[in-house]
């Protein structure tokens, strides 16, 4: 028989119980809880619980504020009394200038509430949409490797966004849960472009396409997204403009189903004629004013001013301006696509119906591209918000869900960002808003954006494959085959 190992093993010596050691332990333990990736497991279903916890409680202790939610319900009253043309839907508040998707989603709560009557079931029903949007966000972060949990926790402490949700009960909360899943079915199709194949990141381009019309149904803001949604679409579609225009195909059909019986697309009379135009400039009115009033942003300008052209084209400009500056440096920088920019152009127009996008592209890697993804389509939109000619209080829930996780890509520590958040946060709550107030929020924002455009090593990390994968002439990799 072998002999024995006699050896004793011997264990690492533990540290002295010491009221220091002790409380060593519990402040390594706390940091973990914001800082170690780990812990994001644990924190994640406590939010989740918490966000659910937290609605009931205002529900039951805080008095609803009647805003808008009576309009809507009025508006939607004639609508089922049978009224088609949108110049003569009114409400207390005004006519109605949202889609199709936003009557239907609130002839839902028309029926939900008992013709608005019931408000507690209406914030009930918010309470859990604001669960519903956390978790949501949750995916979308964790998508991101070794993400740590302190972001998270900032879902939880925005006074304003609850009140959006169970004391306001305002459409834009319908449109932002749409954009994170929209976010997530992109984030999904760009990890498993390489482990499923081209043809089931091209389905759940299809799918996000399709979501994100919805979104545009309920409240126009999703179009700030567009453009970053443009781009992500292009590449995961590998660069074949048959099925990225496919893609985009999806959008103006969905947005016709949805508003079917307002665009009366078999009736051609004079009065279908103008039924449908008055729908379309009502529900996509680009040109509507906003009063200076109720804005958030720009207060430290003149009110003539505000309403001003001259106003209004500078931000525009500003806007496209900011936007192709991130768009050649970042979003399609070649360390990013993987080839230079001539040759994308090149290859759009030689190789239009042949999948040419490079194996290398960051946008299709399993583990960088769902990053990508969010970094893509969080900067466009905060970039649409910082040029928004006007913020309404509401309007905080378009991008509040992406803050925290924008906060987290620039790198910066705990000792700036919480900071950074708390002063945006305390921004939104100033009521009606000043110079100082509207003055730190543009500040807040111009700095958040810059800093995640500075920390390249979020943009341009190591591809997750070691070799360049060259692509043939009918534009599949070699790899692949």
């Amino acid at each position: 028989m072998p002999e024995q190992d006699t050896k004793e093993v011997k264990r690492p010596e533990l540290p002295p119980f010491t009221l220091r050691n002790v409380l060593m332990d519990i402040y390594n333990g706390v940091l973990a809880l914001f800082t170690d990736p780990f812990c994001t497991r644990i924190v994640c279903p406590v939010v989740i619980v918490l966000t659910s916890l937290l609605s009931k409680a205002i529900i039951y202790n805080v008095p609803y504020t009647e805003i808008d939610f009576k309009t809507y319900i009025q508006q939607i009253q004639i609508i089922n009394d049978g009224e088609l043309d949108y110049s003569l839907v009114k409400g207390d508040t005004g006519q109605i200038v949202y889609p199709a998707g936003f009557v239907q989603i609130y002839q839902v709560l028309n029926w939900l509430t008992e013709e608005g009557t019931d408000i507690h079931a209406g914030q009930t029903l918010f309470g859990y949409l604001l669960a519903l949007t956390n978790f949501l966000v949750i995916i979308v972060y964790t998508m991101t490797p070794n993400f740590q949990p302190w972001p998270v926790y900032l879902l939880l402490l925005s006074k304003r966004l609850f009140s959006i949700y169970v004391l306001r009960l305002f459409n834009d909360c319908f449109t932002t849960v749409c954009m994170i899943s929209v976010t997530i079915l992109l984030q999904q199709a760009a990890y498993w472009y390489k482990k499923g194949g081209s043809s089931i990141s091209f389905l759940l381009t299809i799918v996000a396409a399709d979501l994100y019309s919805i979104a545009i149904s309920i409240k126009m803001n999703a179009l700030l997204y567009l453009p970053g949604f443009l781009i992500v679409a292009y590449f995961l579609c590998g660069e074949n403009l048959f099925k990225f225009g496919a893609v985009l195909l999806v959008i103006p059909i969905v947005q016709v189903l949805t508003g079917w019986k307002f665009l009366l697309p078999f009736f051609y009379d004079e009065e279908a004629s103008y039924i449908r135009w008055n729908y379309i400039n009502q529900a996509f009115n680009f040109n509507r004013k906003f009063l200076y009033e109720w804005t958030v942003n720009w207060r430290f300008i003149s009110e003539e001013f505000f309403l001003s052209d001259t106003f209004t084209n500078g931000l525009l400009i500003a806007n496209a301006s900011i936007l192709i500056f991130f768009v050649f440096t970042r979003f399609i920088s070649p360390k990013i696509i993987g080839k230079p920019i001539s040759l994308l152009i090149k290859d759009g127009i030689g190789r239009p119906l042949t999948n040419s996008v490079n194996y290398n592209n960051l946008l299709i890697d399993p583990k960088h591209g769902p990053k990508l993804v969010m970094l893509i389509l969080g900067s466009t939109n905060v970039i649409g918000i910082l040029f928004a000619r006007s913020l309404h209080y509401q309007f905080l829930s378009w991008y509040c869900w992406q803050l925290p996780f924008m906060l987290y890509m620039t790198g910066w520590s705990l000792l700036i960002s919480f900071p950074l958040w708390a002063i945006h946060e305390w921004c939104w709550n100033v009521f009606p808003s000043t110079s100082l107030s509207s003055g730190l929020l543009i500040s807040i924002l111009v700095i958040v954006l810059f800093g995640v455009w500075y920390n390249t090593s979020e943009w341009f990390p190591s591809p997750s494959v070691d070799e360049t994968v060259n692509i043939d002439a009918s534009g599949e990799s070699k790899k692949d085959k």
